[in-house]
């Protein structure tokens, strides 16, 4: 008894897990149920990184791509007798439909110290426009 109770359980989940359910709501809307497993899985962020500062030169990188585009990165470098760099970067999407996309970035980066010595930063803003053909 207790085996052809556990048996008739497992079918029934078994069956529910691999087909889609419609149901209806009260105001007569109808929407498709459908299992975890078959639904596409939302994308992470992707990390990257890399690099490292030894005694003469080096340099690193660290940042983030997300799925929507936006991201932003900080980097750093140096050379022996040259200075430091410093750098961050960001974007972000404003607009979005269909394959065409409007991002707005911006960015800072400064050189300090070396034989040309410490240089006011640079600072940026701009607008892109990007469409998937």
């Amino acid at each position: 008894m207790k085996s052809a109770v556990i048996l008739v359980l497992v079918a029934t989940f078994a069956f529910a897990s691999c087909k889609s359910l419609i149901v209806q709501d009260e105001d007569g809307q109808v929407y498709s149920l459908t299992p975890i497993s078959s639904r596409q899985k939302r994308e992470e962020p992707k990390w990257y990184g890399g690099g490292g500062a030894n005694s003469k030169q080096g340099g690193g990188v660290i940042g983030v791509v997300n799925p929507n585009g936006s991201g932003a990165q900080v980097k750093y470098g140096h050379a022996n007798g040259y200075g430091h760099d410093f750098s961050v970067d960001a974007k972000v999407p404003v607009w979005s439909n269909g394959p065409s996309t409007l991002n707005v970035g911006g960015g800072f980066d400064r050189h300090v110290g070396g034989w040309g010595g410490s240089h006011t930063g640079d600072k940026r803003v701009g607008i892109s426009f990007n469409h998937r053909f």
